[in-house]
This record gives C-alpha cells, structure tokens and sequence, in this order.
C-alpha cells in the first residue's frame, strides 16, 4: 500500500482561504502532528535485534538515516536495495542507519535482514513508545537526523537513492530537507486552484459547489501522490501536501457552518482524522452513515477511526457492511479477519479468512492465468498465516505460508509481487522455525529471487534455500534424487561445493545459499530434488 493510497492522514489547524498558484508554491506547510522539522529529534531507547539496546544518543556526531519499515510492506521491500547500498557507500563517512520495525517480532525481521544481508542495525519498537513520539503512520517513513540531533527530513514513501542523497547532504549542511518536483508542483497548484476559493456573499447552492470542488480537489492530489516516484526524480512531500489539503477543507468547513448534510459530516470526519482527534472522526463518519448507512468513505472512516481507538466491534460492524457490498472483495474480507482476530474473536477471523481463501481460489479457478487473482489467493494465505502464528497455531500458520509459496510460484516471474510472495512466504516459514527454538536446524527451498552470482551457467535452475537454527551451530547439506547428468551445487559466500556442503550458521541464525541444479542440456526438465539439512541432533529436508 502506497501512503497516497492509505486512509490515515497527517495535519495541522490550518485555516486560511486558497492562495495564489505561485504563492502556494513557495510557502511551507509544516509537518502538523508529530516531530517538527528543524526541532530537536525525539529521544528514543530501543532494542536491536541481537537483544542490545540502541538510542538517539548512540549516533551523536553523525547524520543519522533511521528507517521505519515492515517486511509486509511492499514499498518498504523495495527500497531495502536503496538503504543497503546507500549504507555501503556512506560508512565511514559520519552518516549511520538504523532501521526500526514497529509492527513485527525479532525472528521474522531476523530471517529478513539475513536474506537480504542488511549490516545496519534494525530496532524493534515493542512499547510503541518510538512510534508515539515520531508519529509513525505510514511504511516507509524516513528520518534524517543531523549531527546536532536536529530533525532535517521526514520523508513518507519509497526512497530512490537520488532522493536519499538529497537528504542526507542537507542534513550533514545542517538545513532542513525541501522536497520538490515536477509532480509535487503539480500537486501543488491542484491545491491552489482559483476556483476553490469562497466568494463573499456566495449563496448556500455557491458554497455547496465550491466545497464539492475542493473534495474533488484533495481526491486528485491524493491520485497524483500515488505516481510518487523518487527514483525517477519525482518524489512528493506528503506531509506537506496534507497540511495543504487541511487548509482547504478547514476554510470549506468554516464557510458550510452548520450544515448538516452527509457530504459535509464526511468532510468533519476527514477534519478531526487528520488531527489524530479519534473521537470526534467517528462521531462525524457516524453521523454521515445516519443519512448514508453505506457510503464507503463514511464506512471506511469509521474503521479506521475506531480501530485507533481500540473499539473492534464497531470496526467490525463497519468492516462487515463493507464486505457485504461486495462479497467477492478479497481485501476487505482479510481486513474484517484481522480485525476479528485483534478483538480475540479467533473462530470468527478463522471462517473469515477461509471465506477470503475461498473467494480468491474461486478465482484464480476461474481465471487461471490472471495475475491479479493469483496476488490475491496468495495474499489471503499470507494474512491467514501470520493470524495464525501470532496465535501460537504453528501447524495452522505453516500450511498458509506454504499455499501462499504455491500460488506465488505461479505468477509469472516478471509480475510485480512474484518475488516478494516468494520471499515473504518463505521468510515466515524461516521465523516460525525460530520461534519455536528447536534444537535442530531447518530447511526451506523456493525459487532463486536475488542477484544472480556471477559466471553462472545458462539454463541452470536456482533455488533460494534458507537454513534456519541455533546460531554458531555447523549444518550439513546433501542431496538425494539428483539424475544422472545434472549437477546439484551448495553457493554460498562466492564458493560453490557440488552436491554436499556444510555451513555455519551466522548470529542470526539463519543461512541464506543459492541451491544450483545444472541440467545435462537446456530441454531436460527440472527433476524432483530433495534437499537434506543435519546438524548432529536433527535432520530436516526440503523438495525443490
């Protein structure tokens, strides 16, 4: 989900008619909840992965890069290449980077990171202390720090390394980050229009059609931050954008005065949520359901609204009337499923999400080669899965993690979501491994989704295996079903060992090896091989 995509927003009280184009290009709209730009950053005290603990003051006399992310988030996954690459090429040079996942437990951030090989040190934020103080509401979300603790850049959305450098160059000038761009300037003006401003003495139909206006104006700047493209020199200012729409909504609102219709109790929720006021959003979507019981903003509203105040039946109630107008809708099923499972209604959210499952196989049945259907099953698989191991059901969560490998291995390896399901599936498999502290490693086998190693041969078929276990321990690899003809290779490290090898397991406890089977000729097809994994006091194996 991109954050132009998302319902939550970010605000400040702002209340001031439309502006000119060009002045409305050149004025600033602070970040309006949250740590400010140009203050102080927020102290913080949180725990590394490897159990050390991390603060704003361990990095004091560096720029600090510190990421907010999630491995269930896909701009989040993209970027990662970005971040590891941009660490590389700046340590050593007073910038340092730090990642902190505020939704995810250790071994699941563990399997990722060493997937991925990411060196910088990632921070869990277990008391949500962090995400309070820093106002996390969007993945990903980019701080930059000055050497001075001085927050110089909050950027939300994906980082495209020009971007990244932009930021980080200001932050070691000690000046605050501006974000610009073709597509911001663009937003910018949509926001500034002439014709959403409110004339003196405008009738009561006048003001109700410039109001129409302005929310048609904020939908086409919301439309216009989903083409957010920072690699491709067109990165957006959300936060700014945001405290723009504020301004426009805060002047309509103040012109409709008591107006009582749906339309504009709508426009009071989307007021109060962009003020993080919980209370007073569901009170306005609620009275705009009274006019409009199944107005979808309203509905969503209410959700969204009551899920930050902890109030899960009437998440659910809306949830539900969003599913029951339209049944097929996979992704609202999920949402009522885990909503279902917060509230500790697990039956409830274990027939929904097999609801949810069913739908989308329906589906994909229906429409087998259509990519979309095929993202969804795996999708409501993945979702089921992590409920499931949240719950402690360990056997439950890894037959969903294996039917979401089982649909991702049939997208099209081009789609946009083929490797990371892959990915994903796999590394939930890997942390459920982890969790359970088994004394013997395990092993795990799906497609190659990394960078190719260098020489390899044509035609041969790559398999990411990952070796999950205790941590300094030696693991030994076979093979067995290997045909006459082929070559089955161990890569790990820039070392290949043809059929058998043994790996050490690294502190994080997970190995990750490119599996190689080199076929006799390029027309053989990919046999069935078994991948065995000892470590002394357990065996594990894994098929291709």
């Amino acid at each position: 989900m991109t954050p132009a995509s998302a319902l939550r927003a970010t605000a400040v009280v702002v209340a001031i008619a439309a502006l000119p184009i060009a002045a409305r290009a050149t004025d600033t709209f602070p970040a309006l909840t949250g740590p400010q730009v140009g203050a102080a950053a927020p102290p913080f005290s949180l725990p590394i992965v490897d159990g050390k603990r991390v603060t704003l003051a361990s990095f004091a006399g560096k720029v600090l890069v510190l990421n907010v992310w999630a491995t269930w988030c896909p701009p989040c996954r993209m970027e990662t290449p970005d971040l590891i690459a941009a660490e590389a090429k700046l340590r050593g040079t007073g910038v340092a980077f730090l990642g902190v996942d505020t939704t995810e437990t250790a071994p699941i951030v563990r399997a990722f990171a060493s997937a991925r090989r990411i060196v910088y040190p990632l921070a869990l934020d277990r008391d949500k202390k962090f995400s309070k103080a820093y106002d996390v509401a969007y993945f990903p979300t980019t701080y930059v720090i000055d050497a001075r603790g001085v927050l110089r850049a909050r950027y939300i959305d994906v980082l495209g390394a020009p971007q990244l450098a932009a930021l980080v160059r200001d932050a070691k000038a000690g000046r605050d980050a501006e974000i610009a761009s073709p597509l911001q300037a663009n937003i910018d003006a949509t926001l500034a229009d002439p014709s959403l401003a409110f004339a003196p003495g405008d009738d009561a139909a006048s003001t109700r059609a410039t109001a129409a206006r302005v929310d048609v104006a904020i939908a086409s700047a919301e439309s216009l931050l989903d083409q957010s493209d920072a690699a491709h020199g067109n990165a957006t200012d959300l936060l700014r954008t945001r405290a723009e729409e504020a301004a426009l909504r805060d002047r309509a609102l103040a012109v409709l005065g008591a107006d009582d219709s749906a339309f504009v109790a709508r426009m009071r929720g989307d007021s109060a949520r962009d003020r993080e006021r919980w209370g007073e959003a569901l009170d306005a979507y609620t009275a705009a359901l009274v006019t409009d019981p199944n107005d979808p903003r309203a509905l969503a509203g209410v959700a969204f609204a009551a899920g930050r105040l902890d109030r899960y039946d009437t998440v659910i109630d809306a949830d539900s009337r969003l599913v029951a107008r339209d049944p097929s809708d996979v992704g609202a099923l999920v949402d009522l499923a885990r909503t279902q499972a917060k509230a500790g209604k697990r039956d409830d959210a274990s027939a929904t999400y097999a609801r949810a499952s069913s739908v989308a196989r329906a589906y994909v049945d229906a429409h087998p080669r259509d990519p979309v259907a095929i993202r969804m099953a795996a999708y409501a698989h993945l979702y089921a899965g992590r409920t499931f191991a949240l719950a402690g059901d360990a056997p439950r969560a890894r037959g969903e993690f294996e039917r979401t490998l089982a649909f991702a291995a049939r997208l099209p390896a081009r789609d946009a979501r083929h490797d990371m399901y892959l990915e994903e599936g796999q590394e939930a498999l890997v942390a459920l491994g982890l969790a359970a502290r088994r004394a013997g490693a395990t092993v795990s086998l799906v497609p190659w989704t990394g960078a190719v190693l260098p020489g390899s041969i044509p035609g041969t078929r790559k398999f990411r295996l990952v070796v999950a276990g205790t941590r300094g321990r030696s693991v030994a690899l076979r093979t067995t079903g290997v045909p006459k003809g082929w070559v089955a290779s161990f890569c790990s490290d820039l070392v290949c060992a043809p059929f058998r090898t043994t790996v050490t397991l690294p502190q994080s406890g997970v190995k990750v090896v490119e599996f190689q089977l080199v076929p006799p000729n390029a027309a053989a097809a990919t046999p069935r091989i078994r991948v065995i994994s000892t470590d002394g006091a357990h065996e594990s194996s894994a098929t291709t």
